[in-house]
């Protein structure tokens, strides 16, 4: 089994997500220890401002490789979202891509439940930035792409990566004491 960090980063014309059309500008994975949440590999960012979108696109699904289910475990922050955009992304591009397989028989850890946990059950800023203090929300990127200031956006995604594996690893040594916690105050562990 090979756990990675995973995120995707895209470009909308409009105010709100058009899986139609908006277009993944980068993808980002990184091999992480799967009983720690320690880096592994390196940083790998596919960005589609030095290529294209459609190679970026192609160059993920030969990595990630949906049919394949556990040699790549996503682990992230609203997967669904990133899913989505691949799906209709790779269909686009005439990857099809089994909706099932991905979205019920694939692995994969989305934090996205612990945020809203953490923030008392309300989804609305159930947030990265308000959950690990990142420097910028998501919609900054799309300024930085219009600006093309790639470099706002590669240092975004480089602080991004580092807060979450911060929390996650916290999430890993923590969250089994917790549950412990409550197993011994339900007298389900002995």
């Amino acid at each position: 089994m090979s756990d990675y960090y995973f995120d995707i980063e895209t470009y909308s014309k409009t105010p709100y997500p058009d899986f139609n059309n908006d277009e993944i500008i980068a993808i980002t994975y990184q091999q992480i220890d799967s009983r720690t949440g320690e880096a592994k590999g390196k940083l790998n960012i596919l960005k589609s401002w030095e290529s294209s979108e459609n190679e970026t696109l192609q160059k993920f699904y030969s990595i990630f490789n949906p049919e394949k289910k556990w040699d790549f475990v996503p682990i992230g922050c609203n997967l669904s979202f990133d899913f989505t955009s691949l799906i209709y992304r790779w269909r686009k591009i005439g990857i099809e891509v089994n909706v099932r397989n991905l979205f019920a028989e694939h692995p994969y850890i989305d934090i996205q439940p612990i945020l809203i946990i953490f923030n008392r059950g309300s989804i609305k800023g159930a947030t990265l930035e308000k959950f690990t203090g990142k420097q910028h929300s998501g919609s900054k990127v799309k300024e930085w792409y219009e600006m093309k200031d790639y470099l706002a956006i590669q240092e975004y995604i480089e602080d991004e990566v580092d807060k979450f594996l911060r929390l996650y690893q916290f999430l890993i040594q923590r969250l089994p004491g917790v549950w412990l916690e409550f197993a011994k105050e339900s007298k389900i562990v002995i």
